[in-house]
């Protein structure tokens, strides 16, 4: 009774820390009927809230999604995708996609047209082209390079104008969309690879979510700038026995039955040494091995979901930035903006502004130097990242020191109500060059689970950033990426920062 007793004690005791820790960032927000208000004034067609919805932030599961959509989709797929890497992702996700092109579902794929030449996708586009070649499979490459360099000289934005979006369509009904390239860099876990993100996406199932994204597909897909990949004349190399075994490595890997013995596996010599060599690529993604236990969705609800899309600065549409505003400035309590580049525009910032004065906090979530994948936007975040606080008295800037805690997401949370999750990055090439697409959530369980996500990974290894001002305004005691960044870091990114001309492209 005695050993009873005790293990009782420390149970109720875990369950009061647990709740304790969870009381620490849960928030219970008011009703704000004037962020109600915003949404529903965000305009679309069809039964908004008839759209189940299910939140994707672990790396193994959001591969899961995307494979067993595919594999299970019998009619259409559509795709676009700004990278598909040339690791056994990328090549797997291709054979997946060849399994279904064989099984006679129509499938549409769009890769960005900057990219598709890249060391991201080397010997790729000699794959790419093999799936070109069934009758049901289209495939183009967005705002090709070469059709755009007649506008080189009145407006360069337009070449580096790319399609950013990430969306999955099968059947007209499940769809994925976030800021998941196909990668291991998305897809693993840490320790396991060079580079592994902090990534969101949402998974969703419904026709009217699907009719929207469907939309937003189409009108980048119907540019009269895309180029039509075709399929080679001539092979000199077979190609589709290599996507093709890259599927069925990955497909036996990922269902915990382990690896192909290229001594056991009856296939030539050059697929016996590809076999070997994706082995000893996803033999070292140990936590990628549940997928036979794997549910897309687990009890999830219906919710209100509406899609707002942009286009890239080839299009007229921009239903994102302008509605990230208006929530904005309907917010009352909090706003949390995590995203992996903070380079922010002047209208933005502006409504952040008036956001403050109201005393309504603010909190990102960003990159560092220490973390990002690109030094041009944190070079702009030394440039503002002062000024900001300064001017938004109630902001915190939270920041990933380290690859280990490397952001990709962009997700947006307004006063605990509307959850904004997709592609779209804090920063002028996000805004004002790009094609993006992102689902506001309006629901306050999703929201509060978002929140809660975001906040678990702030209170991990994170720095932030501080200033201290006397009793005049002025700064007089900071901590900032000079004091967490080293000097030789710190001397490229004050030479980056010079180039003030470079901020409206990136």
């Amino acid at each position: 009774r005695f050993f009873r007793n005790c293990l009782l004690l420390s149970v109720l005791l875990t369950l009061v820390f647990a709740c304790t820790s969870f009381a620490q960032n849960y928030r219970p927000f008011p009703n704000n009927d004037n962020l109600k208000e915003v949404f529903e004034q965000i305009s679309v067609t069809g039964n908004f809230e008839n759209t189940r919805v299910r939140l994707v932030t672990s790396n193994d599961e959001a591969w899961y999604c995307r494979w067993k959509m595919i594999e299970e989709a019998k009619s259409t797929i559509d795709c676009t995708y700004y990278i598909i890497d040339k690791d056994i992702f990328g090549q797997a996700f291709i054979g997946l996609l060849l399994k279904k092109a064989r099984a006679g579902v129509k499938i549409r794929l769009m890769i960005d047209g900057r990219v598709y030449r890249m060391p991201y996708m080397s010997k790729m586009p000699d794959k790419i082209e093999e799936l070109a070649a069934f009758p049901n499979v289209e495939i183009k490459l967005y705002n090709s390079v070469r059709k755009s360099l007649a506008t080189a000289f009145t407006d360069f934005r337009s070449i580096a104008a790319s399609n950013h979006d990430k969306i999955i369509i099968c059947d007209s009904k499940i769809t994925i969309i976030g800021g998941r390239n196909i990668g291991a860099d998305y897809f693993s876990a840490n320790g396991e690879n060079d580079i592994v993100y902090n990534d969101c996406d949402v998974l969703m199932e419904g026709k009217h979510v699907a009719e929207q994204l469907q939309k937003a597909f189409n009108d980048e897909w119907n540019y009269l700038k895309n180029s039509v990949v075709k399929a080679d004349i001539l092979n000199f190399k077979n190609q589709i026995s290599v996507v093709e075994l890259a599927y069925r490595v990955m497909s036996r890997y990922i269902q915990g039955r382990g690896l192909f013995d290229p001594n056991k596996t009856r296939v030539s010599e050059t697929l016996k040494k590809n076999l070997t060599k994706m082995n000893e690529e996803i033999r070292k993604y140990k936590n990628l091995t549940s997928y036979a236990a794997f549910d897309m969705f687990r009890g999830e609800r219906f919710k209100p979901v509406k899609i707002l899309d942009k286009h890239s600065r080839l299009g007229p549409l921009n239903g994102i930035t302008p509605s990230l505003i208006k929530m904005i400035d309907a917010s009352k309590n909090e706003i949390i903006i995590q995203n992996p580049y903070l380079v922010i525009t002047k209208e933005m910032e502006k409504a952040l502004i008036r956001a403050s004065a109201r005393g309504v906090e603010i909190i990102f979530h960003t990159n560092s130097a220490g973390s990002t994948d690109s030094l041009f936007p944190q070079a702009f975040l030394m440039n503002d990242w002062v000024r900001l606080l300064k001017e938004m008295p109630t902001c915190k800037i939270y920041v990933a020191p380290s690859q280990n805690e490397r952001l990709h997401a962009k997700v947006f949370v307004f006063d605990g109500h509307i959850a904004v999750v997709g592609s779209y990055n804090m920063d002028p090439l996000s805004e004002e060059i790009n094609s993006e697409v992102v689902a506001a959530i309006n629901d306050k369980p999703f929201a509060q689970q978002t929140r809660l996500r975001i906040f678990k990974l702030i209170s991990g290894n994170i720095i932030e950033y501080k200033i201290k001002l006397d009793e005049r305004g002025n700064v007089i005691e900071k901590f900032g990426p000079e004091a967490h960044v080293s000097e030789k870091v710190i001397k490229k990114m004050n030479f980056l920062r010079k180039l003030q001309w470079l901020r409206p492209l990136i």
